[in-house]
């Protein structure tokens, strides 16, 4: 599950569109369409925040979702120390780049 789908589920858990949520969380419809629409990685984080307080969820909680859902779907012959690898390196965001060299990645 993708992170867009698991905010769209939440909303929906709510009983609410999409434009009912953007107006109840005080943000452009326009904006939260853009987010789900896959733009949610290069979103800000105030922006993030916002929508994970109206669905009374977390940023790790959504991420971990994301991630478990992700992993499952695309690589299933890992094992449990190799899928807790990609999913710390998954999670280490801007310390991506400082593994990547560790490790001579690139």
């Amino acid at each position: 599950m993708t992170r867009e789908e698991f905010i769209k589920r939440k909303i929906r858990e709510k009983g609410m569109t999409l434009k009912d949520y953007a107006r109840s969380i005080n943000m452009p419809y326009s904006t939260l369409l853009s987010m789900l629409a896959g733009n949610l990685g290069g979103a800000s984080l105030d922006n993030v925040v916002r929508i994970c307080n109206g669905l009374d969820t977390s940023i790790g909680t959504m991420q971990s979702a994301y991630m478990d859902g992700g992993l499952e779907n695309n690589v299933t012959d890992l094992s449990e120390r190799e899928k807790k690898l990609v999913l710390n390196y998954r999670a280490a965001g801007v310390l991506q780049e400082a593994i990547d060299k560790l490790l001579d990645l690139k």
